[in-house]
């Protein structure tokens, strides 16, 4: 994948929601905007979940990637949940915008669904990191027609 382009974004002058995240993403690679989900991972969720299909398929990546290095101060939680949340929310929402990456999330859905105690996030705050994996993994059956048991 490349950073997206000025076309990939498309009219995003008609939506501040979108117009914000181009803002801040726009003409970014995955690895410089690293830093900015450390610095506040909940407003970048956010701002992704606005973004025109190719720059969301791009910078979700570059969310996985920043999920699972795992170097976090204290937002580790919010990370975990924000990313799993997020998978949920473009599946139950859009299916096409995310349906093409999912392949390269599922593996990370699983990883922070397994080990929430060490992303620090409380069940009785995040909820139970399990059953949301497990209510993606349905969706993500369903839409692809795969086996809802199976992680892959």
């Amino acid at each position: 994948m490349t950073v997206p382009t000025e076309k990939d974004w498309g009219d995003y002058h008609s939506d501040l929601d979108q117009e914000y995240a181009h803002r801040l993403f726009a003409g970014h690679t995955n690895e410089e905007m690293q830093p900015h989900f450390r610095a506040n991972v909940i407003e970048r969720a956010s701002e992704l979940r606005f973004m025109p299909e190719i720059p969301f398929r791009y910078y979700m990546i570059g969310f996985r990637d920043f999920v699972m290095a795992g170097d976090f101060e204290y937002e580790g939680a919010d990370a975990g949940s924000c990313f799993l949340r997020l998978v949920l929310q473009k599946l139950e929402q859009e299916p096409a915008c995310i349906a093409p990456i999912m392949p390269e999330l599922l593996e990370t859905v699983e990883y922070v669904a397994q080990n929430q105690s060490a992303f620090d996030a409380d069940k009785d705050i995040y909820g139970d990191f399990l059953d949301l994996a497990a209510q993606i993994r349905a969706l993500n059956a369903a839409r692809s027609g795969s086996t809802p048991g199976s992680p892959f």
